[in-house]
């Protein structure tokens, strides 16, 4: 995932929290003038189109995400350093077996 994906993801989240917070703080509001009431109303629908948004922006991003995975840019099955570095030294491991085998060294049957 690249840096710019997690401030991304990041963002979006802010952006989730900051709106469902905005929301459920109009709805405390006690007052019953119309003035009031309308000025809730348009904070309300303000505040629900910015986080249908944030929410549309993640799964627009999950969706790259899967785009990516599914054809082959996005690398989760290769091999990091460790894997690698672990393989060669198993392998170094396995040679070095198959040389003291072959030279009978080890595996000898007993003799009688």
């Amino acid at each position: 995932m690249k840096a710019h994906d997690t401030v991304r993801i990041n963002n979006d989240i802010s952006q989730l929290l900051q709106r469902f917070e905005n929301i459920m703080a109009t709805t405390t509001v006690d007052s019953t003038s119309h003035t009031t009431t309308a000025v809730e109303t348009y904070q309300l629908d303000v505040e629900s189109t910015a986080l249908v948004r944030a929410a549309e922006d993640i799964l627009s991003l999950t969706r790259s995400m899967k785009e990516t995975w599914l054809f082959g840019k996005l690398d989760t099955l290769g091999e990091d350093e460790s894997e690698t570095k672990r393989r060669e030294e198993l392998e170094r491991d396995a040679a070095v077996i198959q040389k003291a085998i072959e030279d009978g060294g080890i595996l000898k049957p007993a003799e009688q």
